[in-house]
């Protein structure tokens, strides 16, 4: 095996910084060596860094790519990849200490079985199959060359650090497939035990070894109703030229397995992709080519459902099912032992009880209110099934999303896999096209079975869907999911019932459902399953909408101000700069909802009521909130009283009980409106100004003295950031844990992440792009924080594509990794 580094003329800077990184991963090749004829290699990828650390892969096949991004990925975010791993393969408890979890590793090495790992694999196309082979390959080779005591002291010499196969990595991608199920339900899973073990296993289960597992079940977790991914397509009727414009910004945990890293790869006459994927994904997820551009969002649609089974008399460990000729059966409820590894060679046993739909839950975990599993004489259980866990194919959508020529090509690409587990897809091309599209595996589950499934079945089921959580009779052939012909995958819905839209004008996500992506083309009559909410939708009258999320509102509105030049920016078209001073422009939507309302009361009435008692002089705190510029910007003053106002305030954002003019179907942007000003609210004004006095936070202290990020590479100095929180309408969402103590914002971790402005010239691409937490996690790297300031300073960077730009915006010399 060799490394060369080809010599080049760059800055001598730059080079001692790439050269300082890889002078330690093994041998180079002499000026000799490229003249002779290499031996036969196994992987060949030649790796070009640019600035902020964005590598760019030249390979001749797929082995090569994924050699290429196995390795450069390895050797910015070595520990993330590698913690993971060890909890996609149920080893937490074994190697990680009190960062282990027993109802993870058991769920995880019953789910990653062998079998399982061996089906995913093969519906795997073989360029996939190359390009994980590779990247499992690159990534050992760092590590090989670097040796694991010098790699990120994050985890430098812990023995869970190790090479990796493509065994491994196929456990990494059956983790992620459950996002939008199964790991939702993790606890409740393992906890789920038959009558006569319940006493048992509650009294030791993950109480002995390891913490105890969440049983809070919150659908936002699910449908991210508090994050904040947005995404904008423009077509050439809005742009004034032939091409397309897109922004997108998925908002993501800034640590962990969801952090995305960004890399070019090239294999000519095959792939020409630039983007970013999740650790250990070969492929670029969100990106874009010398056609296309697209971003993702997570969707509102439901991944699942939960059955609610009746039970033999005298026998939990079968139920009772009317099968599809009408003929009565008892079924079985299967106990599967699984067995853990523990420090000092030991092992733990718990079983997974499964049925014919899937794994069995502990359902009073969900909900106190549900019954334990055959008890009070309710003869019930609980099951739950999942699309997404039955998905291979989203290695070989994004392969195949990578190599679209058009929007029309994207979506046919999208329809034939069907390999999405739980975004949405906004989308433009270099022809002017607008996409917004919901193809994603969704269970196949009409509004007629929904409700036919849910009634004359007991009080439980429709408590469950009024919670939208999707709830069925287990005990008949009729309540299992219906099958599509155009569909890859039994039971779930195909290309004819799923929703897109393609316009030459704009579409736009902010996380809410398919149904407003453009206000001038409704889109409805599709599977409740695909809504936030399910209730609404069933019955003798269903409504085509309700009240959207306040971050989507503001996306529209800034869509309008922006084509009506309210927003001042200047003509009435979208063009990359002034589509990035729309999106950084941190507009509360909210403030700019109900602020005056709430003013014109706290200045007829100053004496605001406390909840804990008494009243508060709010003339000063809202004098301050009428100069503040409604905003969160880093010079915004009094951005944060109103957040913590609006965060007391009792209000649910899909609901219109707050205000009094309510929500109305044909005006979904502008309702609902008028916030009822009662002693809820009035309370909740006062409540804050009262915390920040008392904390000694200025009323009118900048948001950059109170919201930042840590530089952990730069003696932790702060980086202030901007934005706010989706619950507030801020479009370009920053959120942390919370306040501190001392009346400050926890760092942020959870907010921007990749955020990329496309268009398209007679050359190519045109991007202008962020990641906004930086190429590496490792702090003792150069890629550590340097976009995230950047991204604080809203300083855009624009990413080379062509063979030209990336020789300009080099860093270091090319490397050649050959094995």
């Amino acid at each position: 095996m060799s490394i060369q580094v080809l010599n080049r003329r760059v800055p001598r800077l730059a080079f001692i910084t790439v050269a300082v990184s890889i002078g330690l991963s093994g041998c180079f090749g002499d000026d000799d060596d490229n003249n002779s004829t290499p031996p036969q290699q196994t992987y060949s990828a030649d790796i070009q860094r640019t600035e902020f650390g964005i590598p760019h892969i030249t390979a001749s096949d797929y082995k090569g790519l994924g050699y290429g991004v196995g390795y450069a990925f390895a050797e910015d975010n070595i520990c993330s990849l590698a913690r993971e791993i060890v909890v996609a393969k149920g080893q937490s408890m074994l190697y990680l200490g009190d960062q282990g979890n027993v109802a993870s590793d058991v769920f995880y090495t019953w789910y990653n079985s062998p079998e399982r790992r061996a089906t995913f694999l093969a519906a795997q196309d073989k360029q996939v199959v190359d390009a994980v082979t590779g990247y499992a390959a690159g990534y050992s080779r760092y590590l090989r060359d670097k040796g694991v005591d010098n790699i990120d002291p994050d985890c430098a010499g812990a023995d869970w650090v190790r090479e990796i196969t493509i065994d491994d990595l196929l456990a990494l991608y059956g983790k992620a497939n459950l996002r939008g199920g199964l790991s939702n339900f993790v606890g409740p899973i393992v906890a789920a035990a038959p009558p006569n073990q319940d006493a048992v296993m509650s009294s030791s289960r993950m109480r002995t070894v390891g913490p105890e597992p969440d049983v809070e079940f919150d659908m936002s977790t699910i449908n991210v109703m508090n994050g904040g991914s947005n995404a904008y397509a423009f077509g050439s009727e809005v742009t004034g030229t032939d091409s397309g414009v897109l922004y997108g910004n998925p908002h993501e945990p800034w640590e962990g397995v969801q952090r995305f890293y960004e890399f070019h790869l090239t294999m000519p006459g095959e792939l020409d992709v630039m983007g970013v994927a999740q650790q250990g994904q070969p492929f670029p997820n969100i990106g874009f080519n010398k056609d296309v551009a697209w971003s993702h969002t997570v969707s509102t649609a439901k991944r699942f459902t939960l059955y609610q089974l009746s039970l033999v008399n005298g026998d939990p460990m079968k139920y009772n099912y009317k099968n599809s000729e009408g003929v009565f059966e008892q079924r079985d409820i299967e106990q599967v032992p699984v067995t853990i590894q523990l420090p000092d060679n030991q092992t733990l046993v718990r079983p997974i009880y499964l049925s014919q739909y899937g794994p069995m839950l502990a359902a009073n975990l969900l909900n106190s209110q549900l019954p334990t599993w055959g008890a009070n004489n309710l003869n019930l259980a609980f099951t739950i099934r999942d699309a997404a866990s039955e998905n291979p194919r989203a290695l070989n959508q994004w392969r195949s999303m990578n190599q679209a020529k058009s929007v029309e090509d994207l979506v046919d690409r999208m329809q034939d896999t069907l390999g999405l587990g739980f975004v949405n897809t906004i989308a433009t091309d270099r022809y002017g096209k607008a996409l917004y599209a919901d193809i994603s595996t969704v269970p196949h589950v009409t509004k007629q079975q929904l409700e036919a499934c849910s009634a004359n079945a007991g009080p439980f089921l429709g408590a469950l869907i009024a919670s939208d959580l999707p709830a069925l009779n287990g005990s008949t052939a009729d309540c299992e999911w219906g099958n599509d012909a155009d569909s890859p995958q039994a039971g779930i819905f195909g290309r004819s019932n799923l929703p897109f839209l393609i316009r030459d004008d704009y579409v736009a996500n902010s996380n809410d459902s398919y149904w407003l992506s453009n206000p001038k083309q409704p889109l409805t009559g599709f599977s409740p399953l695909l809504r936030r909410h399910l209730v609404p939708f069933l019955g003798p009258n269903p409504v085509n909408g309700v009240p959207l999320l306040m971050r989507t509102r503001m996306g529209l509105t800034q869509i309008a101000d922006r084509l009506s030049n309210k927003d001042k920016l200047g003509g009435n078209t979208f063009n990359l700069d002034n589509l990035q001073d729309v999106v950084y422009g941190n507009r509360s939507y909210v403030a700019e909802l109900v602020l005056d309302d709430v003013l014109a009361d706290c200045r007829a009435n100053p004496a605001l009521p406390l909840t804990s008692g008494g009243t508060i002089d709010a003339t000063q705190g809202c004098s301050v909130l009428s100069n503040w510029d409604r905003r969160n910007n880093l010079d915004s003053k009094g951005a944060h009283v109103f957040r913590e106002f609006w965060r007391k305030v009792k209000f649910d954002e899909t609901t219109d009980n707050a205000f009094s003019v309510k929500f109305d179907v044909n005006d979904p942007v502008n309702t609902p409106r008028g916030l009822i000003i009662d002693d809820n609210t009035r309370k909740a004004l006062g409540d804050a100004i009262a915390f920040f006095s008392t904390k000694n936070i200025a009323l009118d202290a900048s948001l950059a003295d109170l919201q930042y990020v840590i530089d952990a590479g730069n003696n932790d100095t702060k980086i202030a950031m901007h934005g706010g929180l989706g619950r507030e309408g801020v479009f370009n969402v920053a959120q942390g844990p919370g306040l501190n103590d001392d009346g400050t914002y926890k760092p942020i971790n959870t907010g921007p992440t990749y955020m990329q402005t496309v268009t398209f010239d007679s050359q190519g691409p045109v991007v202008e792009a962020l990641l906004a937490y930086s190429q590496s996690a490792d702090s003792t790297r150069p890629y550590h924080r340097d976009q995230t300031k950047r991204y604080s300073a809203k300083d855009w960077i624009r990413l080379p594509f062509s063979k030209a730009e990336i020789n300009n915006k080099a860093v270091g010399n090319p490397i050649q990794l050959r094995e």
